[in-house]
C-alpha cells in the first residue's frame, strides 16, 4: 500500500495546481494531494486532503491508477492518483493555502516540454489520467533528475 495520493481538478480546459512551499517539490506546481492517514483508504484520503488544501468538498474522485519513484533500483515510493471535475461553484485563483498557492492553469501549460515550473514527472502521466486510463506509472531518477518514466494498463476493478 502506498502512502501518499493526489489529485488533479478539471474545470474545463483548465486544472487546479498547488505551487508547494515546503519540499518536496517547492516551487513547483503539482496536484493537491498528500499522506493518507492511519485506516483511511485512498479515496477517503484524497477527499480529505482535497477539502484541508482547498475547501472544495467533492463528492465524487476517478482512480486513475499509481505513480511510484525508484533510484538506483531504490524504491522510494508511491501514490494513489484521482481525478476529479470541479463542482459548478465559483472557486477564484490564485489564492493561498497552508501548502502553497493554488491556481488555475491551462492544462495545454502544464504539460508544455519547455515548462520547467511543474514537477517533472507530470507531463508523462497527466495526459493519461485526464484521458480516464488506470495506469500505474513507474518513475526512475538518476539523484534528484527524471530519466524515464514506464507506463502500463491496470485493469480497475474499483478496489485500489
Amino acid at each position: 500500500m502506498h502512502k501518499y495520493t493526489i489529485c488533479f481538478i478539471q474545470r474545463g480546459n483548465d486544472v487546479l495546481l498547488l505551487n508547494r512551499s515546503y519540499s518536496p517539490n517547492m516551487g513547483l506546481w503539482n496536484g493537491v494531494g498528500g499522506k493518507l492517514d492511519a485506516g483511511e483508504t485512498p479515496e477517503q484520503g484524497i477527499l480529505r486532503e482535497v477539502m484541508e488544501e482547498t475547501g472544495i468538498l467533492l463528492s465524487a474522485v476517478s482512480y486513475r491508477g499509481t505513480v511510484t519513484w525508484k533510484s538506483d533500483h531504490e524504491d522510494w515510493g508511491g501514490m494513489y492518483m484521482y481525478t476529479a471535475q470541479m463542482p459548478d461553484i465559483p472557486y477564484v485563483t490564485p489564492q493561498g493555502a497552508e501548502e502553497g498557492i493554488l491556481d488555475w492553469k491551462p492544462i495545454a501549460w502544464v504539460l508544455d516540454p519547455e515548462n520547467d515550473g511543474v514537477v517533472s514527472n507530470i507531463r508523462h502521466f497527466l495526459p493519461h489520467a485526464l484521458a480516464g486510463r488506470v495506469m500505474e506509472h513507474t518513475c526512475h531518477y538518476d539523484g534528484n533528475q527524471l530519466v524515464s518514466v514506464a507506463s502500463i494498463a491496470l485493469q480497475h476493478t474499483g478496489a485500489e
